[in-house]
């Protein structure tokens, strides 16, 4: 194997494993760890000086911080990258920034769609408004669920009537875009 392929294919698995790192960090913060902890401060120090700059790309929608899926999406691309120089293959960097964008606006719609659905779940079983989990949801959900206020909750037979209609049209969106819009966007950068 020669050594370029090695460094390639090396650089890809250490740049998955930081990944990783990045999902680990994310996870660690819904538990509030004690910051003194050496494996919290261990993490910090590796995930969060890449996450700064990113924060201040990419701003929060609704409370929720997406600069982690970005640097997920990046280091992703990269090891990719990466992946296919090991084997020979050139790498259109216009496809490649598409790619990244797309895969970010992707995830975020998902993302996003996902806690409207956990929402309406969470409403269809009546549980406590004031259980941290169910307040939390709502409150990162309340900008999506905004628009479609003006839904009588009868339609559905639930009191989440604008949270179903939220999540009825997110789906369609996300449907739409993702299957029929972003193939055809990066379809063409792919030919630039």
């Amino acid at each position: 194997m020669p050594v370029t392929v090695a460094i390639f294919t090396t650089l890809a698995s250490l740049l998955n494993i930081y990944a990783l790192v990045i999902f680990a960090r994310i996870i660690l913060t819904y538990f509030r760890p004690n910051p003194g902890n050496p494996l919290v401060r261990l993490l910090t120090a590796l995930v969060d000086p890449v996450l700064a700059p990113l924060r201040r790309v990419l701003p929060s929608f609704g409370g929720l911080d997406f600069s982690p899926v970005l640097a997920i999406v990046l280091v992703y691309e990269l090891a990719s990258i990466c992946d296919q120089l090991a084997v020979g293959v050139t790498t259109n960097p216009v496809a490649v920034v598409v790619s990244v964008v797309l895969s970010v606006v992707s995830a975020i719609l998902l993302i996003v769609l996902l806690l409207v659905f956990v929402r309406v779940i969470i409403s269809f079983l009546h549980a406590d408004p004031w259980h941290p989990l169910v307040f939390t949801t709502r409150a990162l959900t309340d900008r999506f669920v905004a628009p479609f206020r003006r839904v009588d909750s009868r339609l559905v037979g639930a009191g989440e009537g604008p949270a179903v209609a939220a999540l009825v049209v997110l789906l369609l969106v996300f449907v739409l875009v993702t299957q029929l819009l972003f193939p055809l966007i990066q379809q063409g950068a792919n030919t630039l």
